[in-house]
């Protein structure tokens, strides 16, 4: 029989590619705390300019957007999230910035993305890529909207370290490594690799970072 806590553990992690609600918002404000190292890598890695023209998929409360901002001060930041309720929470978050007309952020999903070709500098997700339908076509999508000479950042964890500091590796990595990182090579990007990043709680987060 599955006990009320597996029940309610099952619950909360359902908001997890969509928050919705309460417990959504409950949700996305602890995700902001737990992935902090994330954000500041992630941020960092992408060496954004002032004009750059950036696209967040899946930006959840907003927290790397909020990061962005200070560093984007000419450009405009772009996100699409799937779920209503994080617009919201992300809007409120960088409420001067979306006024300003400097953060445009809207409900979508990224299997159908609303962009020009060529239109972004950089391009980063954040732990949304585990909720994608079909991960080349969506990347394929994004090497369509970014500009020649742009980045594409995407951030996830792949390795779990258990309690005896013993780390077991997803079937993800082997994915990732055989499959998707040849692809992009195939499809046009001129560097694609994955990058280490920081070991956060009892996860490795890496990256799967594409230059065009």
């Amino acid at each position: 029989m599955v006990s009320l806590k597996d029940r309610f553990g099952a619950y909360i992690n359902s908001h997890h590619r969509c928050p919705t609600g309460f417990v959504g918002m409950l949700v996305a404000d602890k995700m902001v705390r737990q992935h902090q190292p994330e954000h500041t890598w992630a941020v960092s890695e992408l060496a954004l300019q002032p004009a750059d023209e950036v696209l967040e998929i899946g930006f959840g409360a907003g927290r790397a957007v909020e990061l962005m901002v200070e560093q984007v001060t000419q450009g405009h930041i772009y996100g699409i999230d799937l779920s209503p309720t994080m617009v919201r929470s992300a809007s409120r978050r960088n409420a001067l910035a979306v006024r300003e007309g400097r953060v445009i952020l809207q409900h979508g999903d990224v299997s159908t993305l609303p962009f020009a070709d060529q239109q972004f500098d950089k391009i980063l997700s954040i732990h949304s890529i585990y909720f994608w339908s079909d991960i080349p076509q969506i990347i394929q999508g994004l090497f369509r909207i970014l500009k020649p000479g742009g980045k594409l950042f995407l951030v996830l964890a792949t390795t779990w370290i258990n309690a005896d500091g013993e780390k077991i590796v997803d079937p993800l990595q082997a994915t990732l490594e055989e499959q998707i990182i040849p692809g992009m090579l195939r499809q046009g990007f001129t560097a694609a690799y994955l990058a280490q990043g920081p070991d956060n709680r009892q996860f490795n987060n890496v990256a799967v970072v594409g230059e065009k």
